[in-house]
C-alpha cells in the first residue's frame, strides 16, 4: 500500500474529506488529492502531523510492509465543539425570547382580557420543533445505518 493509498484510507476511516484534511492541515485540497494520487508526497512536518491526526506513526505512513492497525477514534475537533456552544446559545437566546413573549400575552389576556384566536401561534413553535427534532434524528440514525452498510459491503 502506497503512502497515499494509506492517506486516503485513514482520511475515509475517520470519514473526512479532502477539503476537511487540507483545512486541518492548513494547505490546500489540491495537495492532499495530488498524495493521495501520489503524483506528489507531503514534506516530513507533514507527516507527522497526518500521523498525529489520525493517530498512526510515521513508520506505518512511510514503510510499505510496515502494519500497524491503525485506531478509528475521530480527531478532537475544536470547531465541533465551537459550534456546539453557539447553538446552545443560540437556542438559549430564542427559548427566553420566545417565553417573555409568551408570558407577556398570557399576561395581557389576563388581565384585559385581550384574547384573540391568534395567540395560538405560540403553541407552534414548540410542537414544530419537537417534530423536527424527532424527524431530524430518525433520519440521522437511517443515515448512520446506511453508512455501516456500505462499510460492510466495501470489507
Amino acid at each position: 500500500m502506497t503512502l497515499g493509498e494509506k492517506i486516503q484510507a485513514l482520511r475515509k476511516q475517520h470519514r473526512m474529506s479532502q477539503e476537511q484534511l487540507a483545512d486541518r492541515l492548513n494547505i490546500s485540497r489540491q495537495a492532499v488529492s495530488k498524495w493521495e494520487t501520489n503524483e506528489s508526497q507531503p514534506d516530513i512536518e507533514r507527516l507527522v502531523e497526518i500521523g498525529s491526526l489520525f493517530n498512526v506513526t510515521t513508520d506505518y505512513l512511510i514503510k510499505d510492509g510496515y502494519t500497524q492497525t491503525a485506531t478509528v477514534t475521530p480527531p478532537m475537533r475544536k470547531d465541533n465543539d465551537e459550534s456546539i456552544v453557539r447553538t446552545s446559545r443560540i437556542s438559549f437566546l430564542v427559548s427566553t425570547i420566545y417565553s417573555a413573549a409568551t408570558a407577556i400575552f398570557l399576561l395581557l389576556g389576563f388581565i384585559w382580557g385581550l384574547w384573540h384566536p391568534g395567540w395560538i401561534i405560540f403553541l407552534i413553535p414548540p410542537i414544530a420543533a419537537r417534530f423536527l427534532a424527532q424527524f431530524m434524528a430518525k433520519n440521522a440514525e437511517e443515515y448512520q445505518a446506511f453508512e455501516d452498510a456500505i462499510e460492510r459491503e466495501d470489507d
